[in-house]
């Protein structure tokens, strides 16, 4: 019998049972293609991750959802290492940042892990190039898109200076601005037809976002829809903050190039991400994103 470790961490907060969980599998080797996948959907989490040697950096990470492999993702990024700074595995100072490098399925990038006492108090990782795709301007899917999200087109803050849009950091979401927090909360998802929207536009998800927030120190609050993938509602979605950072800076939406992001508040995991993008309007050049993490659990998987 094969015996497997893992640990499950809350990611994008500092306190337990908030923020989005997460398990990972610090040493996977040997571990086929299918097996992790079929782990993946034991866990039954929006993202697992295994951990691998890696050639050409510290540790190569592979992120599995419930229903395929990801080439990229924020929370597993920011919660694997934080996890592997706590058992050793990174280099280590009592307070300071320590830059890393890790393998991911979109090539090799740094990530920045910042101690506070001698113990990982923020993980930041460097996302891939910023890419503004397709603008969804038709009427017909506008009213399927609202439709989807149980909103009415009123709802909707988009214009043609902030459209709604796919765009990327290493993964498609379909960027959707909304007028208010209200219209937020009262998002109830129609998954065929949400689906069927941000499918057409190679997206793995619906980010509606406002810049109405709850805490006064946050610019903007979202919540991210992915029913194609079995996830109803993440409750923090890093890749997703990232593209919608670098989308509010490339259409000049936004006068900060540092922020916070709140999401995952209406199912009662409130996440807060932290954002940092290099640029300006129209030309945005790297995108960071960032947060704290809290280990809850530790088990095995047998085999």
């Amino acid at each position: 019998m094969r015996r497997y470790t893992f640990y499950q961490l809350d990611v994008f907060t500092s306190r337990a049972f908030c923020g989005n969980p997460l398990a990972v599998f610090p040493d996977a080797e040997n571990l086929s293609d299918e097996e992790m996948q079929t782990i993946a959907r034991e866990m039954n989490l929006s993202e697992t991750v295994f951990v691998l040697p890696s050639k050409n950096a510290l540790r190569r990470l592979r992120i599995f959802t419930p229903k395929q492999e990801l080439p990229l993702a924020g929370h597993p990024v920011v919660g694997t290492w934080n996890l592997l700074a706590q058992t050793g595995i990174t280099p280590h100072t009592e307070n300071g940042v320590v830059e890393i490098e890790q393998q991911l399925n979109v090539g090799v990038l740094p990530v920045e892990i910042e101690f506070r006492g001698g113990e990982p108090f923020r993980v930041v990782m460097t996302q891939s190039t910023f890419e503004a795709g397709e603008i969804v301007s038709d009427e017909g899917e506008i009213e399927q898109l609202a439709s989807g999200l149980g909103l009415e087109i009123s709802d909707f803050n988009s214009s043609r200076a902030l459209p709604i849009q796919a765009v990327s950091t290493g993964i498609k979401s379909l960027d959707v601005p909304l007028k208010s927090l209200d219209a937020l909360k009262r998002c109830r998802i129609d998954a065929q037809l949400l689906s069927e929207v941000y499918l057409k536009h190679g997206a793995i998800g619906c980010h509606v976002f406002s810049f109405e927030t709850i805490e006064k120190d946050s610019k903007i609050h979202a919540r991210f829809f992915a029913p194609d993938d079995g996830i109803a509602e993440d409750a923090a979605t890093g890749s997703a903050a990232g593209a919608l950072a670098g989308y509010l800076v490339h259409h000049g939406a936004i006068d900060q190039n540092k922020f916070t992001v709140e999401q995952g508040d209406f199912i009662n995991r409130p996440s807060r991400i932290f954002a940092e993008i290099s640029g300006e309007k129209g030309n945005v050049e790297r995108v960071k994103i960032g947060g704290s993490s809290v280990i809850v659990a530790k088990g095995e998987v047998f085999f």
